[in-house]
């Protein structure tokens, strides 16, 4: 994932711009958004940054962290 830490605001909107060269179901721990991707299929993740924390993004069927997200208060 690059870059491999997002840092957002509180109440900020994200939108993650996927691609991937393997099948991938990512999963966005704390706010429990997932999205699944294929191959030279770019895919979109959005949300509104409510949660504020540390949160991993990961790789679910193998479980490898590929980033985090880090939301800090306003």
């Amino acid at each position: 994932m690059t870059p491999d830490e997002v840092t957002l605001s509180e109440g900020d909107q994200a939108t993650f711009n996927i691609t991937t060269d393997r099948p991938v179901d990512l999963h966005l721990h704390g706010y429990d958004l997932t999205e699944e991707v294929s191959p030279g299929e770019p895919a979109e993740l959005s949300f509104e940054a409510n949660i504020t924390g540390r949160f991993e993004i990961e790789e679910e069927q193998s479980h490898t962290e590929l980033g985090t997200l880090l939301v800090e208060p306003r």
